[in-house]
């Protein structure tokens, strides 16, 4: 059985459904590009004072809003779930393409191709497939608040135990290349992968937690037309779910505690709906049973991402050997070049005048982008030793490259 509306009362429904979700999309990629370059011009507080703070969550705030509107905009589109999980994949191609660029076949891409793949169409991919699942798998509000207790547990085991806590542990990029946001990923990782420009905000939002509310409104919007009397609000639904993730942003961000997602996703969405629920006594087995499935996957998830990780060759700390010359390094996302994140005080490098934020493009005549691994840039310093370092950098400010000579005492 269907819900009936006027020809009328549709278009307008389809088209504002259509709008939330460009105008949304469009939003959060404006948010993100602000976030990357609004340092060229303002100067950005510190991110540990009270400023920096308030900064940053007046941009993920908006952000956050912005990509839950889209999700709310494509749960009401009319196409078939076959058709939204299609040209869902479709955008999120880019994305993979530039990973296998960057990642597999070490080549540059451009920066404006990256931040259109990863902020834009990689979102806006992801709300579209996670709109389809929503529709396809869920069926009932039972099965919507069965689901949201599901991910909470999930999503708690999946950071602090499973494939993003190994990932993180493992110094993988994918986590960071995949996110949206202008930002690094957790600081305690020895080598980050930061921007040459200062930031808003260092925090970004991963695939999966765009994914999650799209599944979730797309479920609820479709409730009514399974069967009239579950009309299900979707307006209380989202303000729940924005405002305990509004609220982890600032647990988040104030503290850097690495709160999932998920939980606090799943916790709005049992608070707003959990007086649909209705199960029966063969329901609420069932939901024993899907309990203990779920913690058989994860247990199942945890293995193998430990036994993946542990295959995978490990990055050095970009701190190691740092007292010979004095600095602290990471890599620029975009151009894989160097960054200077850190000086020692009476160091050469200290000395010599470079100084945090300058992006070093070239050491002893070598691009600094083509020292992919630790290892190659490593041997570069320690060729440098005895003849000495010859940088040439980029600093905030500075029209023309700088020249600086570095030598060991």
């Amino acid at each position: 059985m269907t819900v009936s509306t006027s020809p009328h009362e549709s278009s307008q429904q389809v088209s504002g459904a259509f709008w939330a979700l460009v105008g949304g999309a469009f939003g959060a990629f404006l948010l993100t590009l602000l976030n990357r370059y609004l340092g060229v011009w303002v100067p950005i507080p510190a991110a540990q004072s009270v400023a920096g703070h308030l900064g940053s969550l007046a941009y993920l705030f908006p952000l956050l809003l912005a990509l839950m509107t889209a999700a709310a905009g494509a749960a009401r589109l009319p196409q078939s779930p076959g058709f939204l999980g299609l040209v869902g994949l479709l955008l999120a191609v880019p994305m993979g393409v530039v990973y296998l660029l960057t990642e597999t076949f070490r080549v540059p891409v451009p920066l404006p191709l990256f931040l259109t793949a990863n902020n834009l169409f990689l979102p806006v991919g992801v709300i579209l497939m996670g709109a389809a699942l929503g529709r396809k798998i869920i069926k009932h509000p039972n099965t919507l608040l069965a689901l949201a207790g599901i991910v909470i547990f999930f999503d708690i085991v999946m950071v602090t135990m499973g494939t993003v806590a190994q990932a993180m542990q493992a110094n993988s990029k994918l986590i960071s290349l995949v996110s949206v946001g202008g930002g690094a990923p957790q600081p305690q990782l020895p080598m980050q992968l930061t921007k040459a420009i200062p930031l808003l905000s260092g925090v970004t939002i991963g695939p999966a937690d765009v994914l999650l509310p799209a599944l979730f409104f797309a479920a609820i919007v479709q409730f009514p037309r399974l069967k009239p009397e579950w009309q299900i609000p979707l307006k209380r639904t989202f303000w729940w779910v924005f405002g305990l993730l509004a609220l982890a942003l600032v647990l988040v961000e104030t503290t850097g505690l690495p709160i999932p997602a998920w939980v606090p996703m799943g916790i709005g969405l049992l608070i707003a709906n959990a007086r649909y629920a209705a199960f029966s006594k063969q329901e609420r087995r069932d939901l024993w049973i899907g309990a203990v499935f779920a913690i058989f996957c994860a247990a199942l998830i945890i293995a193998g991402a430990k036994r993946f990780f542990a295959s995978q060759p490990k990055e050095p700390a970009s701190n190691q050997r740092v007292p010979k010359w004095g600095w602290q390094v990471g890599v620029v996302r975009e151009t894989s070049e160097r960054l200077v994140l850190g000086v020692m005080a009476n160091m050469p490098i200290e000395k010599a005048g470079i100084k945090p934020g300058d992006v070093i493009e070239s050491i002893n005549g070598v691009k600094t982008a083509t020292l992919i691994r630790n290892e190659d840039w490593f041997k570069a310093l320690e060729d440098a030793e005895k003849t000495g370092l010859s940088v040439r950098l980029r600093r905030l400010g500075e029209k023309k490259p700088l020249d600086v000579k570095v030598t060991l005492p």
